[in-house]
């Protein structure tokens, strides 16, 4: 897997870890905030919320009536706010991680087809991988992402193997993003994964990870 990158150095395992503290005393908020962080697989460190205060973490993840217990610089972000898209959640806390002058270039690749793979690619590591069933579906999923990641540049890749869906699905996401989206046709040749890897659509989401490597021709309204 891709090494996150700030200013060119590889973030490894090690320098990762301890840049997130959950932050709380209490069961329940405790146990979903883990569970969120598990699934997204992000590391944490488990502190109370004054020892979160003298950490260095660059994210303390808490509750509201504990967060007035902390009071130090940097980012704190309350429990409620998991309940959102992982993906977008993820972005969030990886963007406060690797500060603002990372290249924070959110790539999404799409594999069209009777099922449709995305891959979404954000600060050089895999946010998102999933399978829609409709177009619609596909194109709700990767306006969620477009519409709650911060990014400077949002550029979407679309496989051309089912090239009449990879243009309804470009012209539906241009016509609502315009300027603030970059839309490509790729020439998918080659994506296709081995059937071993096809048990719950991982060869589409595969495929759509490799789309959203590759350079494509730009997608113009007409």
């Amino acid at each position: 897997m891709p090494k996150l990158i700030v200013e060119e150095t590889p973030l490894n395992e090690e320098l990762l870890h301890r840049k997130v503290a959950v932050a709380t005393l209490r069961g329940r908020p405790y146990y979903n905030i883990t569970c969120a962080l598990r699934q997204m697989e992000l590391q944490f460190d488990s502190l109370s919320p004054e020892q979160a205060a003298q950490s260095n973490a660059k994210l303390i993840i808490t509750t509201r009536d504990e967060a007035d217990m902390i009071n130090r610089k940097g980012a704190v972000m309350l429990d409620t706010e998991l309940d959102k898209y992982h993906a977008i959640v993820k972005a969030k806390i990886m963007r406060n991680i690797m500060g603002e002058r990372a290249d924070d270039q959110l790539t999404i690749g799409i594999d069209p087809g009777s099922r449709i793979g995305i891959s979404a690619i954000y600060l050089h590591q895999e946010i998102a991988s999933a399978v829609e069933s409709s177009p619609k579906d596909a194109i709700d999923h990767v306006s969620a992402m477009l519409g709650g990641i911060e990014s400077r540049k949002k550029v979407v890749k679309i496989g051309d193997g089912n090239i009449l869906m990879a243009r309804q699905i470009a012209h539906t996401l241009k016509m609502k993003f315009r300027d603030k989206v970059d839309v490509e046709i790729v020439d998918e040749r080659g994506t296709s994964q081995n059937a071993e890897a096809n048990r719950r659509g991982a060869r589409d989401r595969l495929s759509a990870r490799t789309i959203a490597f590759r350079s494509g021709e730009s997608f113009i309204l007409q």
